[in-house]
């Protein structure tokens, strides 16, 4: 499919129906459970020691930064960006040697 043969439908109106409304709300609560469910797993690391979490592309001060980040933040996000970083920096500093 090309980004051609899509179209978007934009109401200009500024009235939203009850389903528009509806499907945002679902969102927003699905949006906040993902969240809480990350941050119960992410609480969870703290059990691993050192060498789990260094398998895992992570370091336990990355995992306490995830915890405490705003609460509208997704942990899980701040982990996955931390673990690609350590890979990238770890691969470009082996490409030197």
């Amino acid at each position: 499919m090309r980004t051609t043969d899509l179209t978007l439908d934009l109401t200009l109106t500024g009235a939203r129906s009850a389903p528009s409304r509806q499907t945002g709300l679902v969102g927003v609560l699905k949006s906040v459970w993902r969240q809480l469910r990350n941050r119960k797993a992410i609480g969870s690391l703290h059990d691993l020691d050192d060498h789990q979490l260094l398998d895992m592309g992570l370091c336990r001060h990355e995992v306490r930064e995830a915890l405490t980040s705003a609460f509208f933040e997704d942990p899980g996000r701040h982990l996955t960006q931390a673990a690609r970083h350590r890979a990238n920096t770890f691969y470009r500093n082996a490409r030197r040697d």
